[in-house]
């Protein structure tokens, strides 16, 4: 599969846990739309078999395997990518490395699996799961809560418009546009202003919802839009 590129100026992303589904979706699609794109993660062949994969498929691509530390101190948009379990703990081993101008990107969302049940949203210490992570920051660096609500398989295939909104929210105006200019990057996807960071408890229960919905449904691509913008 190749696809041509073209090279936007100053456009830099980064994935901290680069080897989930999330994770190679969201660095294909940044990769795809002609972003520099540092894939991390705690094993770094990993992240470069991550990487190699995606150059396969995009000649041209500016795309590196590195570590979850080297991917913070690039700074720019940084996607937090891990397993919500592992989130709080990823933060802090990148504390003293975050560069001035990184954004820090929240997709994660903190879920268990129940096989009768389904997707369960986990009790934390805080409104939302992104709440949670904030705490781990250090004040200069923002934070965003984003692409909590569409399924990986929807994010995966670049060959097809999006067609849906990613609602983004934040206590960082800045910040915020700066992560919903960049969502718009990717075809048929619109960026929603969803205010404030305590919204992303709103976002996490989307994602729990959606989840179930697709399950009951037997399908794989429902998703959201917000209609009368």
């Amino acid at each position: 599969m190749n696809i041509s590129l073209s090279i936007p100026s100053d456009t830099q992303v980064g994935i901290l846990g680069g080897s989930g589904i999330v994770n190679r979706t969201i660095a294909f699609r940044f990769a795809a739309s002609g972003w520099s794109v540092s894939i991390g993660s705690r094993d770094p062949a990993r992240a470069a078999q991550t990487a190699s994969g995606i150059a396969q498929s995009l000649p041209g691509a500016d795309v590196q395997g590195l570590t979850n530390g080297d991917v913070a101190a690039r700074g720019g948009l940084v996607f937090l990518c891990v397993p919500y379990d592992n989130a709080a703990a990823t933060l802090r081993s990148c504390r003293e490395l975050w560069q001035p101008d990184t954004v820090v990107v929240d997709t994660t969302v903190p879920l268990v699996f129940d096989p009768q049940r389904g997707a369960i949203i986990q009790t934390v210490d805080g409104n939302s799961g992104s709440e949670v992570l904030v705490r781990e920051l250090p004040e200069r660096v923002p934070l965003v809560a984003a692409f909590k609500t569409i399924p990986a398989h929807i994010l995966g295939d670049v060959h097809e418009p999006l067609d849906c909104d990613v609602i983004v929210c934040s206590d960082h105006p800045e910040a915020k546009a700066r992560v919903m200019k960049a969502a718009m990057q990717f075809s048929g996807l619109r960026a929603v202003d969803g205010g404030p960071l305590r919204h992303a408890r709103a976002l996490e229960a989307m994602c729990c919802m959606v989840i179930g919905i697709n399950r009951r449904h037997k399908a794989k691509g429902g998703r959201f839009r917000v209609v009368g913008l």
